[in-house]
């Protein structure tokens, strides 16, 4: 990464639009989107989440695994992924926080997204994604990238230290 320290850069797990499909995260020139229905979850086994020009991230969940934001059809002809591995936690390196639920007692797989790569005007800030590590996670990841060398208890926010 042009910029950044080798500290940074083994901070977060980096991958592209094309690496990242595999995890449910598509990016495209309209923003970020995924949708996942884990059947093991027995609470809000459907998580979604978006992240478009006019909105930093919206996420919801629900007991229902076909739910779909039918207000504005933002997940039209997107597919819900049925992963064991899932987001736990959302933010971005300054260690702010999108999930109401922030957990520093797991360790978890931080992967980074920059939201250049959409193309979309002023976004180009990067979402930390702190993923569940499974092990079809780790099969999920790019050869050569080892969960293991990333997993950590996510950083915590200001506001708690």
């Amino acid at each position: 990464m042009i910029g950044s320290t080798i500290a940074e850069e083994k901070k977060y797990i980096y991958l592209n639009a094309e690496q990242l499909k595999p995890l449910g995260i598509e990016l495209s020139e309209k923003g970020l989107f995924y949708q996942n229905c884990n059947h093991e979850r027995e609470r809000n086994p459907y998580l979604a989440f978006y992240a478009i020009d006019k909105n930093y991230l919206t996420s919801s969940s629900s007991d229902d695994c076909t739910s779909v934001d039918k207000k504005d059809n933002i997940f039209k002809n997107k597919k819900i992924t049925e992963y064991d591995f899932y987001p736990i936690m959302v933010g971005n390196p300054q260690n702010e926080y999108s999930f109401a639920t922030v957990i520093h007692d797991k360790e978890l797989v931080p992967i980074a997204v920059c939201m250049s790569e959409t193309k979309i005007k002023g976004r180009t800030d990067t979402l930390i994604f702190w993923f569940k590590p499974t092990e079809s996670f780790q099969k999920a990841l790019p050869d050569g990238i080892k969960m293991e060398d990333y997993l950590r208890l996510p950083d915590k926010s200001d506001a708690e230290k």
